[in-house]
Parts: C-alpha cells; sequence; structure tokens
C-alpha cells in the first residue's frame, strides 16, 4: 500500500514513519514515491547523512540516544521518539535552546520485562511529561511503546491495550497529548486496534534488511 491507501485503511493514523535505518538513499526514494514523508533512524551518524536528502522529509530519531549525541541528533531530527529519563529531556533542551528550535518527544513506556527493551515504568511517565512541561523547546506528543518479542497475539494485545489505558487517563491530565506510537510491520493491526495513532513500519514498506 502507499501512503494514501493506509490513511484511508486507517484513519486514526495520523502519521506513518518508514523504519529508514539502515537503507539507502535509492530505498528511501522509492518510499518517498510512495508519498511518505516521515522516516526513522536509530542511529545519529546514519541521520546526519540522510537528512539533507529532501527538505520535506521530517526524520524522527528512534533509537537509544546517547548523551554524547545529543547535539547532533538535536541539529538533524526533527522529533525525538524514545525518550526515557529526566536527564535526556534537559539534554535535549539544552541543545534545543541554543539552536532555538522546538522538539517534539515521545515517552518511551516499558511494558514488559525484557532487559533488551529500553523505557519508562507507568508510575514514572507522569514525571517525565511534568519535566517537559518545564521546558521552553522541549514538548511531549505523546508515548512510544514496543510491543513484546513474541508471536502470542493476545500477549502482544494484552500490552497494547494496557498502554492504550495509560494513553487516554494521561490524556485527561494532560491535553495535548495527541500521538500513541505502537504498532511495527509484523503488528501494527494489533496496534490500530488498541488505539495506536502512529505506526513505525520498517519492512513491510522496505522489504527485509540485510543480515549484517
Amino acid at each position: 500500500m502507499n501512503h494514501q491507501e493506509y490513511r484511508i485503511k486507517y484513519p486514526n493514523i495520523h502519521e506513518i514513519v518508514a523504519v529508514s535505518k539502515t537503507f539507502d538513499l535509492e530505498a528511501i526514494n522509492r518510499v518517498y514515491d510512495q508519498g511518505f514523508r516521515h522516516f526513522g533512524e536509530n542511529k545519529v551518524q546514519e541521520l546526519k547523512g540522510k537528512a539533507p536528502f529532501k527538505s520535506d522529509i521530517k526524520w524522527h530519531f528512534i533509537g537509544h540516544l546517547q548523551s554524547n549525541k545529543v547535539k547532533d541528533c538535536v541539529r538533524f531530527a526533527d522529533a525525538i521518539d524514545a525518550v526515557d529519563s529526566i536527564e535526556l529531556i534537559d539534554a535535549i533542551e539544552r541543545e534545543c535552546l541554543k539552536l532555538q528550535k522546538g522538539m517534539p518527544i515521545l515517552i518511551q513506556l516499558k511494558l514488559t520485562d525484557e532487559v533488551t527493551k529500553a523505557g519508562v515504568t507507568i508510575n514514572q511517565v507522569e514525571e517525565l511529561i511534568e519535566q517537559t512541561n518545564k521546558c521552553q523547546f522541549v514538548h511531549c506528543d505523546g508515548l512510544m511503546v514496543i510491543g513484546p518479542n513474541t508471536e502470542d497475539m493476545k500477549e502482544i494485545d494484552r500490552v497494547f491495550g494496557q498502554a492504550q489505558q495509560l494513553f487516554q487517563d494521561l490524556k485527561k491530565k494532560y491535553p495535548q497529548l495527541r500521538t500513541l506510537s505502537m504498532g511495527m510491520s509484523h503488528d501494527y493491526e494489533i496496534a490500530y486496534q488498541n488505539g495506536a495513532t502512529q505506526f513505525r513500519l520498517g519492512s513491510i514498506l522496505f522489504g527485509q534488511r540485510s543480515p549484517k
């Protein structure tokens, strides 16, 4: 499906981030020609190389952001979608101040016990949102959730349902929240059924990545 077809089929999705990490500009251009304008990278160095490609692309940083990479990330990214600490919020704000640049962020929520996944717990989320409310340039648009690494669709549905409930509860207190980012190529249908407003799609748009 091209971008328009996704938007027609999933009308509550306001953004589809095409996960372009490891793919070259030729591959990005093919997806761009299908109408996609939001692209996601998880390495700052790769983001720097790709950011000048098309002036109307919005670049999302979707990886774990190390403190020594914040300066370049703020310079080249249009959104940072995996923030998981107050310290990182403050570091992003400092760099945004230097550039006089606004930066929408998503707080990464961790709802599984998988040690490989970053993110904050349900009990920590509000503390981070409150921190962004003190910022001049950083503003929290919502939550980002990665589904559990399992083929058990009921478990994926449970986790996404938990995220949806939290998101709806938070919106009552923080009405500026508009993005619930969850759903990748293998589970975006379940995410949509649980209220996702943003997908992050990689292989379904680009094909399989080459093994390293």
